[in-house]
């Protein structure tokens, strides 16, 4: 008889199954009774235990695509009602973010301050440091010109400077 090392549930029906069509086809050839777990059993008894684990097995892959379809149905729902659940959280916060007694309430915690760290803040005072540098004391005009030009890309070479005119010797008086 050959036996199988699969485990999977369609092998076991499969398995069960075919004992139960070996043993209608080859009735006549088994004995009527026979000791079997301390008990004496028919062939009848036997095709029942195949039966009903078949049935049982049958229930388990039905309650497994239940399941299944269930949990697609959850994940489509939450998907499709996400952005009215952030909208609501994000309004309760609004709201309440001064009375964390009532947040709790909605399993929701008040904004935390965000914190940097010692090498955002580092970073941050470099690059205030070279704007200070670039942009000098000027006005908010010229400094909005500064900065234009700065991000402009140079398209052309620029032209050379003037030539700057010679300082003239005046003759001493």
């Amino acid at each position: 008889m050959p036996t199988s090392n699969k485990n999977s549930r369609a092998d076991e029906l499969a398995a069960d199954q075919a004992m139960i069509d070996g043993i209608t086809k080859n009735q006549a050839k088994l004995p009527a009774s026979f000791p079997m777990e301390g008990q004496t059993m028919t062939i009848p008894g036997v095709l029942q235990v195949f039966q009903d684990r078949i049935t049982t097995g049958k229930a388990v892959v039905a309650a497994e695509n239940a399941r299944t379809a269930a949990v697609k149905d959850d994940r489509d729902k939450r998907a499709s009602t996400a952005g009215v659940v952030l909208a609501f959280r994000r309004l309760l916060v609004a709201l309440f973010a001064q009375e964390p007694d009532v947040l709790g309430d909605f399993g929701e915690a008040p904004p935390k301050k965000p914190v940097r760290t010692a090498a955002e803040k580092a970073a941050a005072a470099a690059k205030a440091k070279a704007t200070r540098k670039t942009l000098g004391t000027k006005g908010a005009q010229q400094k909005k010109a500064v900065l234009a030009a700065a991000d402009a890309p140079a398209a052309s070479p620029a032209e050379p400077p003037a030539p700057a005119a010679a300082p003239v010797n005046k003759p001493a008086s």
